[in-house]
């Protein structure tokens, strides 16, 4: 969804239960039912009849958020009615303030200085990278229980992958680094919602890569060492074969979850890029189970990663849908036999 060239990851129905338990929290009682069509989702309106309507009758367009009743009449723009839920009438000012609080697609980084050159006929040097400083990572090293709460529960999982905790945004941190350990942006997810956010325009590479890479280079000692800790491999035997069988996943919670269960996995943080290809094709792995989700997206990833890995032995997890929609759901005993080959 985009309002005012500002892009909104998030489905619209996620985006109004977010609302309406925040409203719920606030004891604001607005947008009583829901009712999604292919285009919009039809709710109860707000500006009418104190808002306590049985049955919906005002609709909000999936593409832009535009609002219209069709029993009073208003129409506005999404920010707007969500301004007018809070009962502020100040035409969208706190509606956009909350929209990009929860949903935008990037990071609010602190302001960078500006630096202005006005030479002309010159030739500049290539420009360098901009990669996440460690102090900057240094600010979101901490531990919080969402990782309990959703089975990351290894401490040397999570400090390998560096996994942390923003005070200032209350979400938890997921740093994506290349091979070479340049962390190229710090991805942020709510410990409320369930919404990621990854900085605009960002070139996502393979998450896990690079940890795979360090933890490979550490077998030989059958330790790993993380920062100012030495951690002992507890069961170094289902790692030694690292290169032989890694699972490929969409998000990185579910990479992370394969972990838990002792199976190395990586994300691509959606369906696949031609980057990312190259990358699984570059890494000396021989054998990749594919374990996208079973929707129709990621359906499509299969195929795209099937398509595109040439160097490489590429087979699927599936599973039941009435069991679990994803990896994240599955209980260890049954991930453990989930396998079957194609």
């Amino acid at each position: 969804m985009t309002i005012d060239s500002v892009e909104f990851s998030v489905e619209l129905e996620d985006l109004l239960n977010e609302l309406i338990a925040e409203m719920r929290a606030n004891g604001v009682q607005y947008i009583q039912k829901m009712k999604s069509t292919s285009s919009h989702v039809q709710v109860c309106c707000p500006y009418h009849n104190q808002g306590m309507e049985n049955r919906p009758s005002a609709g909000i367009r999936r593409s832009d958020g535009m609002f219209h009743c069709f029993a009073c009449g208003e129409i506005h723009t999404l920010p707007e009615v969500i301004s007018w839920c809070f009962g502020r009438d100040d035409g969208g000012v706190f509606g956009w303030q909350w929209l990009l609080k929860n949903f935008a697609n990037f990071s609010v980084d602190n302001r960078k200085d500006i630096k202005l050159d006005f030479g002309r006929n010159t030739t500049s040097a290539p420009k360098k990278p901009e990669y996440v400083s460690e102090e900057e990572l240094n600010k979101y090293r901490y531990y919080h229980p969402y990782w309990s709460q959703r089975k990351i529960e290894s401490g040397w999982i999570i400090e390998l992958f560096d996994l942390g905790y923003d005070p200032e945004t209350d979400c938890i941190t997921m740093p994506n680094r290349d091979i070479n350990g340049n962390c190229i942006f710090v991805a942020r997810r709510s410990v409320k919602t369930k919404y990621f956010n990854y900085p605009k325009d960002v070139k996502k590479p393979v998450y896990g890569l690079y940890e795979l890479d360090k933890l490979i280079k550490a077998q030989e000692t059958l330790e790993i060492k993380i920062g100012d800790h030495t951690y002992k491999m507890y069961d170094p035997g289902q790692y030694l074969s690292i290169y032989n069988e890694i699972i490929i996943c969409e998000s990185m919670i579910d990479a992370l979850t394969c972990w838990e269960y002792g199976k190395p996995a990586v994300a691509l943080n959606g369906l696949g890029t031609p980057q990312q290809m190259k990358e699984l094709n570059d890494f000396p792995c021989r054998k990749y189970i594919i374990a996208t989700d079973m929707d129709e997206r990621g359906l499509q990833a299969r195929e795209t990663i099937k398509k595109s890995i040439k160097n490489s032995i590429v087979t699927e997890y599936k599973w039941n849908l009435k069991v679990a929609k994803d990896i994240n759901d599955m209980e260890k005993p049954y991930f453990l036999g989930l396998r079957e080959y194609y």
